[in-house]
């Protein structure tokens, strides 16, 4: 039976691997680019969410791991359901799963460095994505970007924290030097 959180997961699978595609082909509409993007990087988040919830050694980042996951399933449900609503075709699955299988294969300790380093990174990409977003000539794109920013500068936040901790973090080699 397919349950609505099996729907929803399907149905960003769907609106985020041809969203890539999107992003790959010339494209008529910089909306179009812009949801295909952020899709594709929701759908990464929530796959890393449930993946530091299953690797993780600390409990706080385990719990960011249900953070990033719940957060960007709701930014996802709102890119996706604009995305229907323009008629933008989007991604069935994931483009890339190169971070998902680098950290796949880490656990405990090893695992809650690189996933805090990566939640950072990808946390700075997304706010760029959505930051220019605001300007765009689009107002439902304007009021999508300023809806997730203040999420997406929280989850950064919250993981930048973590990657404090981490002994090979940039941040704790600079306090070193």
């Amino acid at each position: 039976m397919c349950t609505p959180g099996k729907a929803l997961i399907a149905a960003m699978a769907l609106l985020m691997t041809s969203g890539l595609a999107l992003a790959d082909a010339p494209q008529a509409n910089p909306a179009d680019e812009f949801l295909a993007n952020a899709l594709q990087t929701s759908m990464t988040q929530v796959e890393l969410g449930k993946l530091a919830q299953k690797n993780a050694q600390s409990a706080g980042v385990n719990a960011l791991g249900v953070r990033l996951q719940r957060d960007h399933a709701r930014i996802g449900k709102m890119l996706a359901t604009l995305a229907n609503q323009k008629g933008v075709t989007v991604p069935v699955s994931l483009d890339s799963h190169a971070a998902i299988d680098s950290l796949s294969a880490k656990s405990g300790a090893e695992f809650d460095a690189a996933y805090s380093a990566q939640m950072v990174r990808d946390h700075e990409t997304a706010i760029a994505l959505f930051t220019a977003a605001e300007s765009s000539s689009d107002a439902d794109l304007r009021q999508v970007a300023r809806l997730a920013l203040p999420t997406l500068r929280e989850d950064e936040r919250l993981a930048a924290s973590f990657d404090k901790l981490n002994p090979n973090s940039v941040q704790a080699v600079a306090r070193r030097q």
